[in-house]
């Protein structure tokens, strides 16, 4: 089973999708002009899909864990938000028949891609297909805004148990690791569940990659986009050392 299928609803739970849902409010603030259309990609359980929507912009969430787009059509049909949830892998969008009947170029005002999704790509090449791809579907002008964790925060994780949410019916905790000559992190995200008199186990291994600068901007260049600016998730500019980089970029 891929990751974030049977631990969705402990995601959703715990309010995991916050950071996105705070993240869109920042994007949207810094609009020179509010956008029409918009694509989450990664869109997990709807967080930031569900803040654009809630504005007034039309918004395609795309995600690859059937469990999580799930959890994000009951949401938005609880709150009466007309989002459409697309199936797909982000490095294949031109690939999948039912991105290519959702996603036609040019036609994006904003592409968002948040909560360091992108960390989970793994090769350069998934990384410049992404980034192309984004390009293929921005305006342009149209903006393409991603945070990404860096070595900075990677650095952080030294193999110790750290407990992310703790009540009498549910606790998560995760277990940090980075290797630093493959610059692969690993988060192994353990849940407790009670139902009723009896407790319930989950995991999953979560791995991603630490990504230089450097890197980010090369693939960014070769798609088209053009970075205009390195914030911290709060949106102050961000320092060289800073633990997540939110790159904000637009299409030439």
């Amino acid at each position: 089973m891929s990751i974030y299928e049977s631990y969705a609803p402990i995601y959703d739970a715990i309010g995991q999708g916050s950071f996105a849902e705070d993240l869109t409010r920042h994007i949207l603030a810094s609009a020179p002009a509010p956008p029409r259309r918009a694509l989450d990609l990664a869109c997990g359980t709807g967080a930031a899909a569900l803040a654009l929507a809630e504005s007034g912009v039309r918004v395609i969430g795309v995600d690859r864990s059937r469990e999580m787009l799930r959890i994000a059509r009951a949401r938005s049909r609880d709150r009466g938000m007309s989002v459409r949830w697309v199936a797909a892998d982000i490095r294949r969008l031109s690939l999948s028949p039912a991105a290519r009947g959702a996603l036609r170029p040019a036609s994006f005002d904003l592409v968002t891609c948040l909560y360091d999704s992108l960390n989970y790509l793994g090769a350069h090449e998934d990384l410049a297909a992404v980034c192309s791809g984004v390009a293929r579907l921005l305006r342009p002008g149209g903006r393409f805004v991603f945070d990404l964790n860096t070595v900075y925060e990677f650095d952080s994780w030294d193999d110790t148990d750290q407990v992310v949410f703790d009540s009498p019916d549910l606790l998560v905790y995760n277990r940090l690791s980075y290797d630093v000559e493959r610059r692969i992190a690993r988060g192994r995200i353990v849940w407790f569940v009670r139902e009723i008199e009896r407790w319930y186990r989950g995991e999953e291994l979560h791995e991603e990659r630490s990504w230089e600068d450097a890197e980010v901007r090369a693939a960014l260049g070769d798609a088209g986009l053009s970075l205009v600016a390195r914030h911290t998730p709060q949106w102050e500019p961000a320092p060289a050392e800073a633990p997540r980089v939110v790159y904000d970029c637009v299409r030439g």
